[in-house]
């Protein structure tokens, strides 16, 4: 224990390290950096001032010296950091420490509530669905949390605050806490302090219901276990196993989401702050990063980043608290998510061509029959005579069978339609719908008013479906860019990892940890404001900068388990390099689950690059639906109802094609899920044996 607390402790330092280098480097070292535009700004103000006097100044602001040396500026800078001087504003004119301080506590209040709730909420949903698995209940249910989990919470929060707050005037539309009330432990404080965080918190809450899923699947396989069983016949009660055996046992493997979820709330905060005016610290640096104050930035993303780090590490710590079942480390055993493959085919293939001869059993298969082994549908082993006949049967494999059983659920069918609808809108919808233009049509006339503009029109006349239709071009470039660089490093670092083991090993892990560590969303914003991308390719790989570290940890983990397989083994021994093992025999393992992940990498890019082209981030060269959310509410339409369709639009669009991910991702656990494989295999079998029974029972007949 008191190993891995020492491992977890240096995790965390490294981290905070490695955040406050990246800082130095993004502040003085990237080209047109803020230490450079600084001086510029000192000496277009003042002209008289001497360049050591513009120096003097932006090494108060920033603790940087212009003049002196790389190592000595870096020296001097981490100096400053360890001693607590995070710079001085440069427009508020005040210490980033001070600023800082005073808006911590309203983020963690927020963010600590919001997440409360969130999990109550979501353990109570889902152990309630699990209760009630199969009836209309069940179906009502995981139907509505599919879709608020669909919604981003920035979303949700632009509704509500247009409804609730602006229109109907039930609650605030910004603010901590009403100017007239004291801040003190008093009951007024503590109703406006309430009052006023009730929106964001409840924007939170709504769109975050979707762990109630997690925990209804957890339920419904601890419902499964032999312990329970043991349970019912020692004559527990139903109350007593649920709420000793199952709920707690069904909530641990919850924890790390948990754990997850401390750096994606206090990243959510610097969207959800801007939308409801709350000074916090995301509202802090939007701020910065509106008005170009690089130390306060700076200091904001540090500040978040240490956040996050004390937040896992105490989590990290307690885990062995709360999970028996962890080992003393602290740490649960990794277990994989095992798939079938096609095993020895290709060793089959090689060792043919070079004339070989290879000859065994492995899993109890003869493989110099050139048999296909398991594969993660439901096919049946054939001969692989030719090339052709392989290729057919990897066609029939990968594409074939699957598309069936992906066709056979209506997940499968709806997520497909809306996904295929998108990507037809992308590319051939662009040269079929006119590009939008000003003054073509009425100004602001409502949606399903006329057929040449089905969803309305903006202030200046143009149709809103014309400026969806081409902006979903650039979103699908951004999707593809985002969702490609994610998966390939998650992919080759997990695979690398996993399989070769030591010293390599230890620090690919320690670069994955260190990058789930920082919280994204305000790494990207520090990325944004400096490079200021353009190009919707380079915004789609910004967007993912650190989305991949998860799936490389959970790809290790599986690889750890087929590393140790038999005829992974066999073609060790075999001599086959590792770059064909990999490549051949380990990589179609977990293609499923990577599949998988590509679609929520897919969600990641979209939930990101429109709330983050909603607050004006990214510079608006190409076109994006978060800019449509960001001209209508500059032009009031959360104040002004009649304008209200404007932002609507857009919105509605992210939902959809988000609901539509999300489908085809539930459907293709259909397909991957080696438990559900096993009960349609069971069916099927069961199916087969009563056709058998009818075809080989007597006929009755008639004289």
């Amino acid at each position: 224990m008191r190993r891995y607390i020492l491992e977890r402790t240096f995790q965390a330092i490294l981290t905070i390290f490695i955040v406050a280098t990246l800082s130095f480097v993004l502040i003085r070292l990237v080209p047109g950096s803020p230490v450079d535009q600084l001086r510029a700004q000192m000496l277009q103000s003042d002209q008289s001032m001497s360049m050591e006097e513009v120096n003097r100044i932006v090494e108060t602001y920033t603790g940087l010296n212009p003049d002196a040396p790389m190592w000595e500026q870096y020296l001097n800078y981490m100096t400053s950091i360890l001693q607590g001087d995070l710079g001085r504003s440069i427009v508020f004119d005040e210490s980033v420490n001070t600023i800082l301080a005073g808006a911590v506590p309203w983020t963690v209040f927020v963010m600590s509530v919001s997440l409360l709730l969130i999990y109550s909420l979501g353990i109570l949903l889902g152990a309630f669905l699990a209760y009630v698995e199969g009836t209309r209940l069940d179906a009502i249910g995981s139907s509505v949390v599919t879709i608020l989990t669909s919604i981003p919470y920035y979303v949700a929060a632009l509704v509500l605050l247009a409804v609730l707050g602006f229109n109907l005037g039930l609650f605030p539309t910004g603010g901590r806490i009403s100017s007239d009330v004291t801040v003190g432990l008093n009951l007024a404080f503590v109703q406006s302090l309430v009052y006023h965080a009730t929106l964001p918190v409840l924007s939170m809450v709504i769109t975050g219901l979707g762990i109630a899923l997690s925990m209804r699947a957890n339920s419904i396989q601890v419902l499964g276990e032999d312990y329970l069983r043991v349970a019912r016949l020692r004559g527990l009660s139903s109350n007593r196993i649920v709420s000793r055996y199952v709920v707690p046992n069904a909530v641990l493997p919850m924890y790390t989401g948990m754990m997850i979820s401390i750096g994606f709330m206090f990243g959510g905060s610097v969207i959800l702050e801007r939308i409801f005016t709350y000074p916090g610290v995301g509202f802090y640096l939007i701020e910065a990063i509106d008005r170009r104050d690089y130390t306060l930035l700076m200091g904001g993303f540090l500040v978040i980043t240490i956040a996050v780090v004390i937040g896992i590490f105490i989590a990290d710590l307690t885990y062995g608290k709360i999970d028996p079942r962890a080992g003393s480390n602290g740490k649960r055993e990794a277990y994989g998510y095992r798939l079938s493959s096609l095993k020895l085919s290709s060793l089959k293939r090689r060792f043919s061509r070079s004339g070989g001869s290879v000859a065994g059993s492995v899993d109890g298969r003869d493989f110099e029959s050139g048999k296909v082994g398991e594969v993660p549908f439901d096919v049946p082993e054939v001969e692989a005579e030719s090339r052709s006949d392989r290729y057919s049967q990897l066609f029939q494999t990968w594409f074939v069978v699957p598309g069936k059983i992906l066709w056979s659920d209506w997940r499968g069918k709806v997520g497909t339609l809306i996904v295929l609808g998108f990507v037809l809108m992308g590319t051939v919808g662009v040269r079929l719908v006119d590009t939008p233009s000003p003054g073509e049509h009425e100004r602001m006339a409502g949606p399903f008013q006329s057929l040449s503009y089905p969803l309305g029109t903006d202030i200046m006349g143009q149709d809103l479906f014309s400026i969806i239709v081409h902006a979903t071009p650039s979103m699908l470039q951004m999707i593809l860019a985002g969702a490609v660089f994610s998966t390939v490093m998650a992919t080759v670092i997990g695979l690398v990892s996993g399989y070769v083991g030591g010293a390599i090993d230890r620090i690919l892990m320690t670069i994955t940890d260190v990058m789930m560590t920082i919280p994204g969303l305000p790494l990207i914003i520090v990325l944004a404001a400096i490079i200021e991308p353009r190009s919707p390719y380079v915004v789609g790989i910004l967007l993912t900068i650190n989305a991949w570290a998860g799936l490389a940890r959970s790809i290790r983990s599986q690889v750890l388990v087929i590393r140790e397989e038999t005829y992974v083994e066999t073609a060790r021994i075999m001599g086959v390099s590792v770059s064909d093992i990999l490549t051949y025999e380990v990589s179609p393992n977990i293609m499923p689950y990577v599949l998988i992940n590509f679609m929520n990498s897919a969600r990641t890019v979209i939930f990101s690059s429109v709330g983050l082209y909603f607050l004006g981030v990214f510079p608006f060269s190409q076109s994006n639906w978060g800019i449509v959310m960001n001209v209508a509410q500059q032009n009031n339409a959360l104040v002004v109802w009649n304008r209200f369709h404007w932002i609507l639009v857009p919105m509605v669009t992210v939902v959809i094609m988000s609901y539509g991910l999300i489908l085809l991702s539930q459907a293709s656990d259909q397909i991957f899920n080696p438990r559900l494989k096993a009960k349609r295999q069971e069916q099927a079998e069961g199916e087969d044996e009563q056709q058998d029974s009818i075809a080989t029972s007597p006929k009755s007949g008639t004289l």
